[in-house]
């Protein structure tokens, strides 16, 4: 591990602390919530029968299932959310932060190139995303089975990976659009709205013919479907993901190894 990777991390360790302990919240309360949901299994299955296609899409056929709830009430809302909040953030501030808090210049004076750089900040990024995810699994697992929120391992852990990957996909946008521009602001705002509108679209596409074309663009027609909280993971679903994450960073190195910073 790089010096300049070990000093971004460990910089990170505070807002780390914070996200972490906010994913875990998360999963806790709504594990506690679980057992009243199981026990009106029937009301609330009927309910969802009876929601648009659109909706259904969106959190699932079997709300009272843990594999159903999982992805209602944390992988499709709240957790996802959160982590493509974190991932977003963290992507703006890796390469444009450090711009606009004029500490680039003196990072770059040292002897290290410009991909190193961008490179061990991705790293970073990827790391503490990774980190967070695997706090939240491990919340669900051990949480989860004392109010009868109980998955298999190994689903868990396939749903953990999407979202990572779903995550860190973002992030690497943030990431290439911070290093192309050199504002914070721009890269949260470009890489947050791509975001709201692929969760639109994958949400609406269901029940909108419109958009059934330009659906399988959206990340999110990858993220859950077929949902690996009940199938493991697809590969191709993985290639997908980790793609548009090669492609963000590749994008962000060219940008930022040609871009003049006097500008």
């Amino acid at each position: 591990m790089s010096a300049l990777l070990t000093t971004t991390v460990r910089q990170q360790r505070r807002a780390f602390l914070g996200w972490a302990a906010g994913l875990a919240a998360v999963a806790a309360m709504y594990a506690a919530f679980y057992p009243s949901i199981h026990d009106s299994a029937a009301d609330f299955q009927g309910y969802t029968d009876k929601l648009p296609e659109a909706l259904r899409t969106l959190i699932g056929n079997d709300f009272t299932t843990p594999a159903g709830y999982l992805r209602s009430e944390t992988f499709s809302t709240l957790g996802l959310i959160l982590l493509l909040v974190f991932a977003i953030g963290a992507g703006s501030r890796a390469i444009a932060g450090e711009e606009e808090g004029h500490t680039l210049d003196l990072l770059l004076s040292t002897p290290v190139r410009r991909r190193h750089v961008l490179v061990d900040k991705w790293a970073a990024m990827a790391l503490t995303a990774l980190a967070l995810v695997t706090v939240l699994g491990l919340t669900i697992a051990l949480i989860g089975p004392p109010f009868e929120l109980r998955i298999g391992m190994g689903d868990l852990a396939s749903a953990c990976l999407m979202l990572f990957l779903v995550a860190i996909a973002f992030g690497s946008i943030s990431l290439a659009v911070g290093a192309f521009t050199g504002h914070r602001g721009l890269a949260n705002g470009i890489a947050g709205a791509l975001a709201v509108a692929a969760y639109v679209v994958n949400v609406l596409a269901a029940s909108v013919d419109a958009l059934s074309m330009v659906r399988p663009l959206s990340p999110f027609r990858w993220y859950l479907e077929p949902d690996p909280l009940v199938t493991g993971l697809t590969a191709e679903n993985v290639l997908v993901l980790a793609g548009i994450t090669v492609v963000a960073t590749a994008v962000a190195l060219l940008a930022f190894e040609r871009r003049d910073l006097q500008a």
